[in-house]
């Protein structure tokens, strides 16, 4: 009998990295596929060599460990041999059909996150076009990739870690394209309201670092200098730190609002660019000192560009048609105007710490840069946002942040903006609006702005709210069958309706009065004819010898509602004709003697004169 420590040599074997490193090979070898797609699956595989990988028995941690050292193994050749020929697009091929071969192992719950170890491990040996290009492999497969992957944990960890590593590797000038094809991968692997792509602290990227050239300040008491070549190189480099000093007790060379003192171009070159890092990082503008220095900036800004939008009116006469032309310079002024050279700086100096694509900096091109409308409006774009987050500051926004459900405090600042800073703000920002709108094609291009300006105000709101899940969960199987039956019910036959005159009341009072239910009856002639007011006497006479005859209350009540229902309506209709006769009414009481026939006999008195009046004209003869 053989020992319980003791494993058969065919399942030793079978488990062994070496004899699945041999067995992936002819496996991987019997695939005659030559293209990407279409994905491999389990019926594409050889069975028999298919089942020289699987185990024999129950998958322990050892076949696990194996399986995957042995399919890093074919992954190291694989490699080597792209390494030898780079261009050969049939390696590509194998590299995808071992990812696929792994998939296929992950799926049959033979070994776990096998795909994304293996990713992560050849894209760490590639170049970048090589990655580029097996970039595909994860593009046509993210669908079985993200199976049942959950943010913050397992695989979608390895996943970000690799895009991640990708991304820090690519130059965001040079592989743009690249870089957006990631990150769209990533939006479609997670969900929308992934936490982990989210700025939750609301951090800004103040290493985004703006270099400028140095300009030296302006002194009336010396000589203008000569004018320097513009290609020499100095070496007088000026960045803007995170931290900027306080502000200059100079108050001559602050620029005015107002335009009370003009700004050099040399000076508005400094004040332009130290704007950026204030777009950079705006809770610098908390400091008062700051915040009152990019009020000067952006109004010496905004003077300046409505200063080239003339100016390029004026040359063209057609600001629609109108292309960026610089104006000319008074050769009296050329020691004003003759730009000072600026620095050259090198690439491998701005890669340091991060490369951010950016406008050009040089002051010498400064000039040309602003009578550039694209560059007009990137300017004024970044202002209106960082005027939008000003506003966000204001009491009345602040009061938002008390509701409960606002429970992100990260993105919740102390700071309060004043109401003289909000009216400037806003001020600002309307003034801003109609200059873009007035450029070509500014009507358009603000709407587009503005739909972008809401949008993100909904995005930090949100943020603000702790980033609840934008998934709706799925209906419960009951609420579907109740929902099934009412909508079953809604579409049955209705019963015809069982009051012909429209409601019950009516129905019942059109059958009472003993006619048919048809629409004849609503055209016989007594329901047009009047009646006269001696039609109502006789019936008031038989309530009153009916009230004689009654003997209970309910009775007498009802004899006496008749007889006050007719008289009113027989004297509704005499006040049309005989109103002049009812205040001869008198008050003698006569229990045969009612208000009708004091009507009738009041009538005869009345029509009594008129007759014999009458009856004399025509009986005398003419004299």
């Amino acid at each position: 009998m053989m020992a319980l420590d003791e494993a058969p040599p065919v399942l030793a074997e079978a488990k062994s990295p070496e004899f699945l490193v041999q067995s992936m090979k002819e496996l991987l070898g019997s695939i005659t596929k030559t293209h990407l797609d279409p994905p491999l699956t389990v019926n594409d595989l050889d069975s028999e060599l298919f089942d020289k990988i699987k185990p024999s028995g129950e998958v322990d941690d050892y076949y696990k460990s194996s399986l995957e050292a042995a399919h890093k193994a074919v992954l190291y050749d694989i490699a080597v041999k792209q390494e030898q020929n780079p261009e050969d697009d049939q390696i590509i091929v194998d590299f995808a059909n071992l990812m696929d071969l792994a998939l296929i192992c992950t799926e049959l719950d033979l070994v776990e996150g096998l795909p994304f170890n293996l990713l992560e491990e050849l894209f760490d040996t590639q170049t970048i076009p090589a990655s580029e290009r097996l970039f595909n492999y994860l593009e046509s497969r993210v669908e079985r990739l993200t199976v049942g992957m959950e943010g913050g944990k397992g695989k979608a960890l390895v996943l970000l870690r690799l895009c991640n590593e990708l991304l820090r590797r690519l130059s965001k000038a040079e592989d743009t394209i690249f870089c957006g094809r990631i990150l769209i991968f990533l939006s479609k692997s997670f969900p929308i309201a992934e936490r982990s792509a989210v700025n939750l602290r609301g951090e800004f990227n103040t290493d985004n670092v703006t270099i400028f050239d140095d300009i030296p300040e302006e002194n009336p008491e010396e000589q203008p200098a000569e004018n320097v070549d513009s290609m020499e190189i100095d070496d007088d480099i000026k960045v803007v730190e995170p931290v900027v000093d306080s502000a200059s007790s100079d108050d001559k060379t602050k620029p005015t609002v107002n335009g009370e003192k003009p700004v050099s171009i040399d000076k508005l070159y400094t004040m332009f660019w130290s704007m950026q890092h204030d777009f950079a990082d705006p809770t610098r503008l908390f400091n008062p000192e700051n915040f009152q220095r990019f009020k000067d900036a952006l109004a010496a800004t905004m003077q300046k560009f409505k200063e080239a939008e003339k100016q390029t009116r004026e040359s063209t006469g057609d600001s629609a048609k109108a292309e960026p032309v610089p104006p000319s310079k008074n050769p009296s002024e050329d020691s004003k105007t003759t730009p000072v050279a600026g620095t050259k700086r090198k690439r491998e100096d701005v890669e340091t710490e991060g490369f951010n694509p950016k406008y050009l900096t040089s002051r010498e091109l400064f000039e040309l840069e602003i009578y550039d409308l694209t560059f007009r409006r990137n300017v004024l774009v970044q202002a209106m946002i960082l005027l939008d987050f000003l506003l966000s500051l204001t009491p009345a926004a602040k009061e938002k942040w008390s509701d409960p459900k606002n429970t992100n405090r990260a993105v919740q600042y102390a700071f309060t903006l004043g109401p003289e800073d909000e009216a400037w703000v806003t001020k600002t920002k309307d003034h801003m609006s109609g200059y873009l709108q007035a450029e070509q094609k500014g009507k358009l291009f603000m709407r587009l702005i503005d739909t972008v300006l809401a949008r993100e105000k909904n995005w930090i709101a949100w943020k603000t709210e702790g980033c609840h899940p934008f998934d709706i969960p799925a209906m419960k199987k009951e609420d579907v069958e109740s929902a099934e039956v009412k909508a079953m019910n809604h579409c049955k036959a209705e019963r015809p309706f069982p009051y012909t005159m429209g409601t019950p009341t009516l129905n019942r009072l059109w059958v009472d009065t003993g006619r048919q239910l048809h629409i004849d009856d609503l055209m016989d002639e007594d329901r047009r004819r009047v009646p006269t007011v001696e039609s109502f006497s006789a019936g008031v006479d038989s309530d009153l010898e009916e009230l004689k005859d009654a003997m209970f209350p309910a009775d007498i009540d009802e004899c006496h509602n008749n007889i006050q229902t007719k008289t009113w309506k027989a004297l509704r209709l005499a006040s049309g004709s005989r109103l002049h006769v009812f205040n001869r009414f008198d008050d003698r009481f006569d229990e045969t003697r009612n208000d009708i026939k004091m009507l009738e006999e009041k009538t005869q008195e009345d029509l009594k004169p008129r007759v014999i009046a009458t009856a004399t004209t025509t009986t005398t003869p003419a004299a």
